[in-house]
């Protein structure tokens, strides 16, 4: 994952910890890689030292009152209930954010990725969404009918689910061209290089 901030970057793996610093300040950033609790992945962005000494960690978080982590999606948001999106709420972003995105996907198989809500846009100042309620921001498609919309999961095929919210910090608005339909891959890659952290939030449902 590539986690950037203002004027620097920065690329994690699974078996160490990159550093950056940002230019003319003596400012040193230490990103830790990506970690998973109870089904809630977060980026942690931790600050290490300055000129005038050392910051603490932030940790940047998704969470729901609505679902558990790694827990069961209520009836409420799915198609067999009043296909309405869920409460989202996140930690305020790293220093830099200057908005944020959502998406929720699905992935069936390899190479296999379906997708039910995208928002982009979002105001730094907002960090949490209500039930139902329209995201302060600019809707993407999603792939179930292509509509500006959130789409309720709604799989014909038997076997427990698993749906992942995800939530990104950005350092500036993603740009696209007019007329672009803004799909969930056409967003990853608008802010591939504009994001500074990222969490996830992994529930199931079962039609079967």
């Amino acid at each position: 994952m590539i986690l950037v901030t203002a004027g620097c970057s920065a690329q994690t793996n699974n078996d160490s910890v990159a550093t950056t610093s940002v230019a003319p300040s003596s400012t040193t950033a230490a990103m830790e890689p990506t970690t998973t609790v109870a089904g809630t992945t977060l980026t942690t962005v931790a600050a290490v030292t300055t000129a005038a000494g050392s910051v603490a960690k932030t940790s940047f978080a998704l969470s729901s009152p609505d679902m558990t982590a790694g827990g069961a999606m209520p009836v409420a948001f799915t198609c067999d209930g009043q296909s309405q999106s869920p409460s989202l709420s996140w930690t305020s972003g790293p220093t830099g954010t200057v908005g944020y995105a959502i998406a929720m996907h699905h992935s069936p198989g390899p190479g296999d990725t379906h997708w039910y809500w995208v928002v982009y846009n979002i105001p730094s100042t907002t960090t949490k969404v209500a039930a139902g309620a329209s995201a302060p921001g600019t809707l993407g498609t999603n792939s179930v009918n292509s509509q500006l919309a959130y789409a309720p999961p709604c799989s014909k095929g038997p076997g427990i689910k698993t749906y992942t919210y995800t939530v990104y910090a950005l350092s500036a608005a993603p740009s696209f061209t007019a007329g672009t339909k803004v799909s969930r891959d056409v967003l990853l890659a608008a802010i591939s290089n504009i994001t500074l952290a990222s969490s996830s939030l992994d529930v199931t449902y079962d039609r079967s």
